[in-house]
């Protein structure tokens, strides 16, 4: 074998390798991934009956360590909702039904200031 060959054959392999691992990558990426407004991250999300999307804080103003409104978007039409925010999936919820609605945008104002760490669930549900 010459020598041309066995380079032409590394490049080849090499290329071939950093193929393999581009792929095995993006997979990794791809399957971390959490749909809709979970991505904030393992632990994190939205218990609702609703599709919600592009969620939002408003961050209070004087302590940026706490928020007093959530923005986000319902893909089905609800007349009437309330939100909550929670540290866990089961845990103690903070409900408003102080919510506002143009289109599909809801923003809904809770009466005190909500630790940031103190929510990592957004409910949404319908009012009744």
């Amino acid at each position: 074998m010459t020598k041309h060959k066995r380079t032409q054959y590394r490049v080849l392999g090499l290329v071939s390798l950093s193929l393999i691992i581009a792929a095995a990558t993006y997979g990794f990426a791809q399957a971390n991934t959490i749909s809709g407004v979970s991505g904030m991250g393992a632990g994190y999300g939205v218990k609702s009956s609703y599709e919600v999307s592009k969620v939002s804080y408003t961050l209070d103003l004087e302590d940026p360590s706490t928020f007093t409104a959530v923005d986000f978007v319902l893909e089905q039409e609800g007349s009437a909702i309330i939100v909550g925010v929670s540290a866990s999936k089961k845990g103690e919820i903070t409900w408003t039904d102080d919510c506002e609605k143009i289109g599909t945008q809801w923003t809904c104002s809770f009466d005190q200031s909500i630790d940031v760490l103190a929510a990592d669930w957004l409910h949404v549900t319908s009012a009744q």
